[in-house]
């Protein structure tokens, strides 16, 4: 999600949505590699899910474990809020947030605490019953992207909101999920505290395709409850 120009990041919010009406944030779609769930390179295939000529269950290189994730990711634009692309950052709560009853084996996910990336984290979390803790770092505000460019998202960052959430006391692991654009930094994180740093996705509606049989579906009912339901159908029929 970029801003719109560099030079203006801190002009006055209330002219934000005026000024940028039209250009919307990037969320990193086109950036899922479906290809990389697949045993063999098959872009016709995905071409066809994409379209909708085919389901996840039709495609006998698709296993079981990853019909609904490959639902969730496919429906990746109706799932995803759209909005302006930003000219300044706009903060959110920092720190931990524990989804649908963590336990001691659940992973953690790393991200910066701009109020449009908790809310793409927040939908793509909701099409799911596991359990997460999920950390907001201190970004001042920046998405992910521009975090990693004006650099206030670092492995010094990450770290201080890991060790002052206390997470790593409540699991067993000491395992973090860094987004996929956080690249750059996942070395110096590795070697500065000794955690096995993953590297995750770059868009969030990779999630479940990345972490597999551990993205389970929620009972229907949630789901419309949530909202979430109207366009993922079954992925099994």
């Amino acid at each position: 999600m970029r801003y719109a120009k560099r030079s203006d990041r801190f002009r006055n919010p209330k002219s934000e949505i005026r000024n940028t009406m039209m250009l919307l944030a990037d969320t990193y779609q086109n950036r899922i590699d479906f290809l990389k769930y697949l045993p063999r390179t098959d872009q016709e295939l995905i071409e066809d899910l994409k379209q909708g000529r085919k389901k996840p269950a039709d495609c006998p290189d698709i296993p079981e474990t990853l019909y609904y994730p490959f639902q969730v990711a496919l429906n990746a634009d109706n799932l995803l809020p759209k909005f302006p692309c930003l000219t300044v950052p706009r903060p959110g709560p920092t720190g931990l947030v524990e989804i649908n009853t963590p336990d001691n084996d659940t992973p953690i996910l790393i991200s910066g605490n701009n109020i449009h990336t908790e809310d793409v984290l927040s939908l793509i979390l909701a099409t799911t019953k596991s359990p997460f803790f999920l950390i907001f770092a201190d970004t001042k505000g920046d998405t992910v992207d521009m975090a990693v460019v004006y650099r206030t998202l670092t492995a010094q960052v990450i770290s201080k909101e890991v060790m002052k959430s206390r997470v790593l006391e409540r699991v067993f692991h000491q395992e973090i999920i860094i987004p996929g654009l956080a690249a750059g930094m996942r070395d110096e994180l590795r070697k500065s505290t000794g955690w096995k740093v993953t590297l995750g996705p770059i868009c969030a509606a990779e999630l479940p395709l990345f972490l597999a049989d551990r993205w389970l579906p929620p009972d229907t009912k949630s789901l419309l409850r949530a909202g979430r339901i109207q366009n993922l159908g079954d992925a099994s029929s």
